[in-house]
């Protein structure tokens, strides 16, 4: 805004309309008003009184009737000229958001910006920062792996112990079919007969020194003295191992599971490392099955010991069959007498 020094026009904003402009009343005189009190000298001008404020909202070049200039409302206070102190008198049309230095606040992308909660901003600020940090972590150290030159970080666990290996038995090739020969020493007396009802069997049942024990893994058993290996043992029970997947029907069938029986005897009641020699193979005297006679070779304390043993599978008219072994070592050489008729008295119940 800029004021002429002499009787010219002095551009102003009209509050609330349009711009117009200033007119001097018709004495010439500036800044007179028909109500009294605008200073009119130039320079350092103020307010030299207040008289009636004019009413009307109209533009500042209207007179009141008396031919003075009515102006516009809060003209007085404008600062510079009329030392305006504010926008106190101003109508509400010119409330709100002032230009300033020329330019205009813009009220886009900043504005919304500016409604975003702080702590939202810090939550989603921190959220990424961490997530970078993390990645950078992983990509500069997901290839480092720490020195243990002591093995310190390493789990210390006891060195698995193998298990035993089981050395097969080897048995050589049957003969063709041999009798069950007698041997020499003193029978023993018979005293009965032995029911394995467990096993579907039947035999003879022998005096002293023999008596009747539990036998590991057999369900009738009689013993002459320790059960330290090597053993003296009569014993009966069914045919260890699985039930055959087909029923024994030919003299084949029930030689190779009194094979594999024997070979079971070698291995639990021998001394490791035994050698068999074949002494009978036949059908069992009573039955049907097959009886298989054998020398057995071994070392005990450094010296050369022998058994004399005997085994027969016997058809009992169940899916698997039952058995009865013999087996006599020859610090007791007189009970070899004992393996034959024993033998020859099995029978299925």
């Amino acid at each position: 805004m800029r004021e002429s020094g002499g009787l010219g026009t002095i551009p102003v904003r009209q509050v609330g309309g349009s711009a117009g402009l200033w007119r001097p009343d018709r004495t010439g005189m500036p800044g007179r008003t028909g109500g009294g009190a605008l200073a009119g000298a130039a320079g350092g001008r103020s307010a030299a009184g207040q008289g009636d404020r004019l009413g009307s909202g109209q533009d500042g070049g209207q007179s009141d009737g008396q031919g003075t200039a009515a102006g516009w409302p809060g003209a007085a206070r404008r600062p510079g000229v009329f030392a305006e102190s504010g926008g106190q008198d101003r109508p509400e049309a010119q409330s709100g958001p002032q230009v300033r230095g020329g330019t205009k606040r813009s009220g886009g992308l900043l504005m919304r910006i500016g409604d975003i909660p702080i702590r939202l901003a810090y939550s989603l600020g921190a959220a990424v920062l961490t997530g970078v940090i993390v990645a950078l972590i992983f990509v500069l150290f997901s290839g480092d792996q720490p020195k243990d030159p002591a093995g310190v970080g390493r789990a210390v666990m006891p060195a698995a112990k193998p298990s035993p290996t089981v050395s097969p038995i080897t048995l050589p090739a049957l003969p063709g079919a041999t009798a069950l020969q007698v041997l020499p020493g003193t029978p023993s007396t018979v005293l009965g007969a032995v029911t394995d009802t467990r096993s579907a069997l039947t035999y003879a049942s022998l005096g002293a020194p023999w008596e009747s024990k539990a036998v590991p893994s057999f369900s009738v058993g009689q013993q002459v003295g320790a059960t330290r290996l090597p053993r003296t043992v009569i014993a009966s029970g069914p045919l260890p191992g699985a039930t055959p997947a087909k029923a024994l029907k030919s003299d084949a069938d029930y030689r190779r599971a009194a094979l594999n029986a024997v070979r079971w005897t070698i291995r639990g009641h021998h001394p490791a490392g035994s050698k068999v020699v074949w002494t009978a193979s036949q059908r069992p005297a009573g039955g049907k099955g097959w009886l298989l006679a054998y020398k057995v070779t071994y070392e005990v304390n450094g010296k050369k010991r022998t058994s004399q043993s005997a085994l027969a599978v016997i058809d009992v008219g169940r899916r698997k069959p039952s058995m009865l072994f013999v087996t006599v070592p020859d610090g007791r050489k007189r009970l070899w007498a004992d393996i034959a008729p024993l033998m020859a008295s099995v029978r299925a119940l």
